[in-house]
């Protein structure tokens, strides 16, 4: 009889790097013998999208119904209130002979799991499997009161080991037992990335074009490069904004402000690609742009910055040199003037970006520098430390 293994992201159907993180731990469970469940209610055909997005073997993962009730829209609301309800989910609070009925209902369903991995929004579930791994990617500052204080020392009595996507994430999670926090970094499947020996003049960015937490801030590199343009008329460069719409693109109003600000100026867009095409772009592009993180301060806010980076690591290992907003978990990948810059003003992106555009022996230095650090961050390694968790 096999082990039965769930998975719980409530943010499933937006296909960022968290969600990538979590269909990673499914195939790999499923390749390690589990029958794998993902609680989700929503688009029945996103494990397929899922699998040409992220070059995903999620063939034999089921959906079953979604027992937390959690959707993203509905955590967009409670981010929008400053985070300090993160309980109260529904329209209508459950009264009391609900609320143990459904307490009853997920400890019934729950308790035949071996293994549950659950991405957190922040709050703390009460989690009933064999072995309960809750998985946080944003440092959320909590303002708990005393009643769920007591609630959450509760429910953390139930989960086995907390995994952060990285140091920064790590260091905001003060509810937890230090003994039980550990860094597993994002799997990059650096064997499928490749670059091209024929780069193109290319400043590539990738990221969801949306406003919602942790935004990508692809305005800001937009007028940065209008700048530069502005400095350097001859210049034969262009900028390729690549990542996916939730919405249809003719109703993302956030797409739409970003086309309209980069209007005469040599800037693609490319919306929703899959694999192979994003594969592609990274392998021709020279230099990548990230700005998640830009104006936040990463003390008071630190769910507003990059908390990793995925699509950095990705870029680097296609020998693209990464320029990144200097907070967050991207200082955790980026080493300044080593493999990469780092930036805090427009301005200083702007400076070093020209510097490179003159210097391309420098570029070439950085580009193999980069390929050479993104090795740290691959799925065989991630599979290992995974595995390693999951059977001590």
């Amino acid at each position: 009889m096999s082990l039965k293994a769930a998975i719980y992201d409530p943010y499933l159907d937006t296909l960022g790097g968290g969600e990538r993180y979590c269909l990673t731990v499914g195939e790999i469970l499923l390749k390690h013998g589990y029958k794998v469940d993902i609680f989700w209610s929503g688009n029945q055909e996103l494990l397929s999208t899922a699998q040409k997005r992220f070059g995903l073997k999620l063939e034999g993962i089921d959906f079953v119904p979604d027992i937390f009730g959690l959707t993203h829209q509905k955590i967009e609301l409670i981010e929008e209130n400053n985070l300090n309800s993160l309980h109260s989910r529904s329209v209508s609070e459950p009264n009391f002979i609900q609320k143990i009925t459904n307490f009853i209902k997920k400890y019934k369903i729950l308790s035949k799991y071996d293994l549950v991995f659950y991405l957190s929004d922040g709050s703390i579930p009460f989690l009933f499997s064999k072995r309960n791994f809750l998985h946080i990617q944003v440092p959320f500052i909590l303002k708990e009161s005393f009643k769920d204080k007591i609630a959450n020392l509760i429910k953390v009595k139930f989960v086995y080991k907390v995994i952060c996507n990285s140091q920064f994430t790590s260091k905001f999670l003060v509810n937890f037992p230090k003994d039980k926090i550990k860094v597993v970094y994002p799997p990059v499947d650096i064997e499928k990335f490749y670059s091209s020996e024929e780069k193109e003049n290319i400043i590539l960015s990738v990221g969801r074009f949306d406003n919602i937490l942790n935004a990508k801030k692809q305005d800001i590199l937009i007028e940065a490069f209008k700048k530069i343009c502005k400095n350097n008329p001859q210049l034969k460069w262009k900028l390729i904004l690549m990542g996916g719409s939730h919405d249809l693109p003719q109703s993302n109003h956030y797409l739409i402000h970003l086309q309209q600000l980069a209007k005469d100026l040599p800037v693609e867009f490319i919306v929703n690609p899959d694999f192979e095409q994003l594969k592609e772009v990274y392998s021709s592009a020279k230099i990548y742009w990230h700005a998640a993180g830009f104006g936040v301060d990463e003390y008071l806010h630190p769910e507003q910055t990059e908390h990793f980076g995925m699509t950095v690591v990705e870029a680097m290992d296609s020998g693209v040199v990464p320029m990144v907003v200097a907070k967050g978990g991207l200082t955790e990948i980026v080493t300044d003037s080593k493999n990469g810059f780092l930036w805090q003003t427009t301005e200083e992106l702007i400076a070093k970006t020209q510097l490179i555009f003159a210097t391309p022996n420098d570029l070439k230095h950085l580009s193999h520098q980069a390929h050479l650090s993104s090795q740290a961050f691959s799925k065989d390694i991630f599979e290992k430390q995974l595995l390693d968790l999951i059977q001590q």
